[in-house]
């Protein structure tokens, strides 16, 4: 069995999306509450660390990583995000410190999306990665394009290899051993899991438009840009906005529940909602609009039906299924690669769709 550590919850699911397709047995637990080992081909543990301060994230990595080795489980994936956001180095030396690994393999890259590493810069679409957006990140801004930079280490059981095509993986995939840590993106995990699992071959993906008829709650917590153009190019969605007063007094619940009763037929007249932020909401941090968001699907989950939930952001993906006191998922379907769809045990006909904020939701969403 592969176990695979997630930073964020959207990575977690893009990571099940391709068992899937590999046509896998996989298992989807939060960090939260791991209680037992599962009997599967890949154990996923979605953490929310890169959401929390470095220390914390050191201590919730630890906490999981020391329960794995009383379970004599070395087989560790260690999924990072793509662009190299979050606390990499430190979560990776709570591993080493904890199940001794001889080295780390790191492959962040993917060539597929435009993101590669040439002589040890790192590239989006040819552009060095402290030239593009991700330069403006509120979390972990890209200060430099140089890996070994970004990652702050000079430590030599860390190997970053040069990546620009997607065969190179292949190279790096073959040379893994039980002495090295793989750690890296999701095309990297695709060609590793192609090693570890020889007799199995990939798909696409094959989910199809909302179910006619469905109760489907959208729940919009990413600032990037192709959120927003979904919102506006909408025509199968009502869209309503948080108003000021819930946010500048976060949890009232007087204000909750008038808010909730005055969507209600905006909510039953088509059955498809989309709640979201208003662009500019100044009393809104980050840490207050996860919060919100958690509580709001937590109580629309209490008061209406609901079939489908569909949402964006691994922070708010995180905080809102902890609201709702769900600490596991069976993985079921994509949309697109990145975008899965998932089942809450315990909870007939209702499924969880979760994708990171920079990805697209697919054009076939726009039109059922």
């Amino acid at each position: 069995m592969i176990t695979v550590l997630a930073d964020d919850i959207t990575g977690a699911a893009e990571i099940a999306g391709i068992c899937l397709r590999f046509g896998l047995n996989v298992t989807f637990d939060f960090a939260y509450k791991i209680e037992s080992v599962p009997t599967a081909d890949v154990w996923i543990i979605a953490f929310d660390t890169r959401s929390l301060p470095e220390n914390e994230a050191c201590e919730t990595v630890q906490k999981i990583v020391r329960f794995l080795k009383e379970q004599n489980i070395r087989c560790i994936y260690k999924k990072i995000d793509s662009a190299l956001r979050g606390h990499i180095l430190p979560e990776i030396t709570v591993l080493l410190d904890t199940i001794p690994y001889k080295q780390t393999l790191v492959l962040p890259a993917n060539p597929e999306m435009g993101r590669i590493i040439r002589d040890g810069i790192y590239y989006i679409n040819q552009i060095p990665l402290n030239e593009t957006a991700f330069a403006n990140d509120p979390d972990f801004p890209a200060k430099s394009a140089s890996v070994k930079e970004i990652l702050n280490t000079a430590m030599t059981v860390n190997y970053i290899p040069d990546c620009i095509q997607k065969e190179d993986f292949r190279q790096y995939a073959q040379s893994i051993d039980p002495e090295t840590l793989p750690v890296g993106g999701a095309a990297f995990f695709e060609v590793y899991l192609q090693i570890c699992f020889p007799a199995t071959t990939l798909s696409t993906p094959c989910a199809n438009t909302i179910t006619n008829g469905a109760a489907v709650l959208m729940i919009c917590g990413s600032t990037y840009e192709t959120s927003k153009r979904f919102i506006r190019n909408t025509q199968v969605f009502d869209v309503v906005e948080i108003p000021q007063n819930l946010v500048i007094q976060l949890l009232n619940p007087a204000i909750l529940n008038s808010w909730m009763h005055d969507i209600k037929d905006i909510y039953e007249r088509r059955k498809r909602l989309i709640i979201t932020m208003k662009e500019e909401q100044p009393f809104a941090s980050p840490e207050n609009v996860k919060r919100l968001l958690a509580e709001i699907l937590r109580k629309f989950l209490e008061t209406y039906p609901v079939e489908e939930i569909f949402i964006e952001g691994g922070a708010t993906a995180y905080a809102c299924l902890e609201a709702c006191n769900i600490s596991s998922l069976i993985p079921f379907e994509e949309y697109a690669r990145g975008v899965v769809r998932l089942k809450i045990p315990d909870r007939e006909n209702i499924f969880i769709t979760i994708k990171p904020g920079s990805y697209e939701w697919p054009e076939k969403l726009l039109k059922s």
